[in-house]
């Protein structure tokens, strides 16, 4: 495995604005990763088991959800505090996500990484959700959470995204970049990943925009694009799909919805 650029390298051209959202997560990480004692990962092959569940469920329903357990955000607190974990992750089953999203970070999201590895048992692919700085965070993802897939944003790790791609899949996990505005995609492009995603909600402000399909379709012909952020309702997720989107990632609706297996089902075209 080729060495990646260090810790301080990451945040030092991360650039991130003071005060923002997205900077005290990534503070936040920063200092629990560089305390945290996580043995590398062992050298494993990338079997492409969440990027071809979120294609078949694509030819088969329209487009694919990636279902998230959320607990809580820097920008709404403790939403969904009391969600029973095996209940949630039930209902996504029975209401045919995809694939699930599971927070790892502890501090502001309420999230940790034995939980991805926990969400196992009821058989879907799972996604590491967390923020990535270093490479103790792909061994995290890798080992202890035991994922599929890891979350790379490009926001941060900029001109360091194809490095980490790369690591990423010498630990047999599949990289999904997270772009947050086109400006991104030429990191992107670079890391080679066939698991693109735009965030509607902007990482400083927590703003939702309404991002579209076209010029990722463009720039990647052949990837799975997944629409994430800003999908309250299953008319919203079906307006996607309808879009160009192959896949979305919806957490907080989820979460907050009385019948998520309802919901689920509903975002079916």
């Amino acid at each position: 495995m080729s060495a990646l650029a260090s810790l301080h390298e990451v945040l030092r051209d991360a650039q991130l604005p003071a005060g923002s959202h997205l900077t005290r997560v990534v503070e936040s990480e920063a200092a629990r990763i560089a305390d945290a004692r996580i043995a590398a990962a062992p050298h494993r092959a990338i079997d492409a088991r969440f990027e071809h569940a979120l294609r078949e469920t694509k030819a088969r329903n329209g487009g694919a959800v990636i279902a998230e357990f959320k607990r809580a955000s820097p920008s709404l607190g403790a939403f969904a505090a009391d969600r029973d974990f095996d209940a949630q992750l039930q209902a996504y089953r029975d209401g045919g996500a995809a694939a699930v999203s599971i927070l790892a970070e502890p501090a502001l999201f309420r999230g940790a990484a034995d939980e991805v590895r926990n969400a196992a048992r009821y058989g879907m692919p799972r996604l590491y959700k967390g923020f990535v700085l270093d490479e103790r965070h792909l061994d995290e993802a890798a080992s202890v959470a035991q994922a599929d897939a890891v979350l790379l944003i490009a926001r941060v790790l900029g001109r360091h995204t194809a490095a980490f791609a790369d690591a990423a899949r010498d630990r047999g996990l599949e990289p999904l970049v997270e772009l947050h505005e086109l400006g991104e995609i030429p990191f992107a492009r670079d890391s080679g990943s066939t698991l693109i995603g735009i965030n509607a909600r902007d990482l400083a402000s927590f703003a939702i925009g309404a991002p579209t399909a076209d010029p990722l379709r463009e720039a990647f012909p052949d990837a799975v694009l997944i629409r994430e952020s800003g999908l309250s309702t299953p008319e919203d997720a079906r307006a996607a799909f309808v879009q160009g989107f192959d896949a979305a990632l919806i957490g907080e609706a989820l979460m907050r919805d009385n019948d998520p297996v309802a919901f689920l089902q509903a975002c079916r075209t």
